[in-house]
């Protein structure tokens, strides 16, 4: 078995912070899914976020490119809400196509990839 492997069936998701790095901070940016912030890392905090801006998850054909059964942690620290869209033609928790989750300020989600482009969310209460 090759090491790439051994470490996912021994690690699991654990290998997405090692392949997207372990936190960044960004602001929010653009009003729709084409000109949100890319995600880049496994843990992010959005640092500033203006009304109406969000940020975008990355998929499977991103750069770096996350797999089946990774795990991202995006944390809202501004002041308005966050969309978070999911990667161009995929869904969020079976919602619609390109609708994005809303994080409230001071909340934070965990986004758990499905297939490499579809996600399931979890949202703080």
């Amino acid at each position: 078995m090759a090491l790439g492997a051994q470490l996912t069936q021994w690690f699991g998701s654990l290998r997405t912070a090692v392949l997207l790095g372990e936190q960044s901070t960004i602001i929010g940016a653009g009003t729709n899914q084409a000109t949100a912030t890319a995600i880049t890392t496994a843990n992010t905090i959005v640092s500033t976020v203006a009304a109406g801006t969000g940020v975008v998850l990355p998929s499977s054909a991103s750069v770096p490119p996350v797999n089946t059964n990774d795990r991202l942690h995006v944390a809202n620290h501004g002041a308005n809400t966050l969309a978070c869209y999911p990667p161009v033609g995929g869904s969020l928790s079976n919602n619609a196509v390109n609708v994005p989750a809303l994080i409230a300020p001071n909340k934070c989600a965990d986004f758990y990839c499905i297939d490499g482009t579809n996600y399931t969310a979890i949202l703080s209460a």
